[in-house]
Formats: C-alpha cells, structure tokens, sequence
C-alpha cells in the first residue's frame, strides 16, 4: 500500500511540475519584438498631427510594414508625405498594425 502511495504522490508531484509556468506573462513583453538594430530607412506615408505612418523593412527577415513613428523627437525639422527619413528607435517593436516603436530620433535623407 506505501509503495502504490508513492508512486502515486510522484506522479502527482511531476504532474504540478510539468503543468505550472514559469515564463513572464506580463502584456508589455508578450507584445514585443526584440531586434538588433536601432534604425531604419522608410518613406513617410502618412502624416498626423505630431505623429506619421512610415513605410519601412524595420529588421531584416521581416517584409516591409508600416510603423508608427514620433515627429515630435525633431522640432526642428518639416516633414512631409514622400520624405525619405531616417528613423532611430530603442530597439523594440511593439506587434500591433501598424507596428510602434519607441522613436528616438527622426532626420531627412537624401
């Protein structure tokens, strides 16, 4: 009767172990994307307010998507549809359409 008791107790214990999670659930880093690189080269497609929709291959491995991205980081600058512009960011891409990134900086390209 022990030895039923124990192999019963093991595999409820192995059965708690392999069913329980240990992974970080939280929302912000379930719906990011981490890359390498801190910019990228798009074409403005859209503009609003302080904000513009850029069409960009943001990482390699990844077609060409929209993103949206802060005009405010350069007050200096006027951007308008069909500029060419450089995009720094912190390296996340939040995965929602478009994409979001948080912008550190914005200039024009030739």
């Amino acid at each position: 009767m022990t030895k039923i008791f124990k192999v019963l107790a093991i595999i409820v214990f192995f059965t708690i172990v392999g069913c329980s999670n240990s992974t970080d659930r939280t929302e912000e880093n379930n719906n990011k994307i981490k890359t390498e690189n801190s910019s990228f080269i798009g074409t403005i497609k859209e503009i609003n307010g302080s904000s513009s929709i850029v069409s960009a291959k943001v990482f390699e491995g990844n077609p060409e998507g929209d993103v949206f991205v802060d005009l405010t980081v350069n007050s200096d600058e006027t951007f308008q549809v069909g500029d060419k512009v450089k995009v720094g960011f912190d390296g996340t891409v939040k995965e929602s359409y478009p994409a979001q990134i948080n912008t550190l900086s914005v200039e024009l390209v030739d």
